[in-house]
């Protein structure tokens, strides 16, 4: 796994969930039942329409590095900077599932996160669904989406400060368009587990 090179940024990013729900249709009535499990992803576009040659020549050796969808990298949503530092978190306890995470080791009675931060646990990126405030021992449930993967173990560190997703190009080939000054490209990108 590789980082994202921190001097290439995209002008456009478009970034989502894609959440892994089945509809069944009435042939009849066209009611419907839906269910849902867990296996939702992150999935991005990203569009750099003018990089200079140096920047090009960073952005090439990039995807070279990758082998098309065999690599995978470390990209950090750009769309929200995160809080200020509020301590050292961890998770509390480990066999933890589903959509909230105890963890702990935070300033006690503060607000630790904004509904809409990211976190990062066990290389799995997570939105943070509500505000979160601390307890008096610096203990705080953070409910998350998605559900978590796989059950972090505990005292596993809870990044706040520089979140990121794993992430693997959905597409083996990748062009890239050079003109006489700069170049543009644009990828395509799904989390990577």
């Amino acid at each position: 796994m590789i980082n994202w090179p921190a001097e290439i940024k995209p002008r456009r990013m478009t970034w989502g969930r894609v959440f892994n729900n089945r509809a069944f249709t009435s042939p009849f009535s066209q009611s419907q039942q839906i269910t849902g499990a867990p296996g939702a992803y992150w999935k991005c576009t990203l569009v750099f329409p003018t990089l200079n040659r140096e920047k090009e020549r960073v952005f090439s050796t990039f995807i070279g590095k990758l082998q098309g969808r065999a690599g995978t990298f470390r990209l950090r949503p750009w769309t929200r900077p995160p809080g200020p530092f509020v301590g050292d978190a961890v998770v509390d306890g480990g066999g933890q599932a589903g959509a909230q995470l105890v963890t702990r080791n935070w300033n006690p009675e503060v607000t630790v996160l904004r509904m809409g931060d990211y976190i990062t646990v066990n290389d799995q990126l997570l939105e943070v669904l509500e505000d979160v405030t601390s307890n008096a021992q610096g203990v705080a449930v953070v409910a998350v989406s998605p559900w978590l993967r796989t059950p972090p173990a505990n005292g596993a560190v809870v990044n706040y400060q520089q979140p990121y997703a794993v992430m693997r190009l959905m597409q083996d080939e990748q062009m890239i368009d050079v003109q006489a000054l700069f170049a543009s490209g644009s990828l395509e990108c799904r989390e990577a587990f």
